[in-house]
């Protein structure tokens, strides 16, 4: 395989997407591709839409429930926050989901990727949605 910088990954995922799109099978997705570059010694995201356009965002959702978190991340996302204030965060984000969305979706997960490569954090559940009020 390749090594690919996630500037590389995105950029090669949003041309794929915009071929398709000018296809006769067009992929119509949504997504978010985050990780660490090595080389700049830098986190990356990078969120792309069903028409293959991508933007480089400091924070980013997309579904029914992006409606309501991006202006809870726009007014709390800091760069310099730590893991913890990050979670926090997340939390409040699941709260906001939970309150204004018919569809109730109990557990998230949290994935950290940063220089030490990716690891996992406690999952958003119900108690932890609970004890954070």
């Amino acid at each position: 395989g390749y090594e690919l910088s996630p500037s590389a990954a995105a950029n090669f995922t949003r041309r794929n997407l915009a071929d398709y799109l000018r296809s006769r099978t067009p992929y119509q997705v949504n997504l978010l591709i985050a990780g660490f570059d090595t080389e700049t010694n830098t986190p990356e995201l990078f969120f792309m839409d069903y028409l293959a356009s991508m933007i480089k965002p400091k924070h980013a959702a997309h579904g029914y429930g992006g409606f309501f978190t991006t202006t809870i991340m726009d007014r709390h996302y800091r760069p310099d926050m730590t893991k913890e204030e990050a979670y926090s965060l997340m939390v409040d984000c699941v709260k906001e989901v939970q309150k204004r969305l018919i569809i109730n979706l109990p557990n998230f997960s949290v994935t950290v990727i940063d220089k030490d490569g990716v690891t996992d954090m406690d999952p958003i559940t119900p108690k932890v949605v609970a004890n954070a009020a």
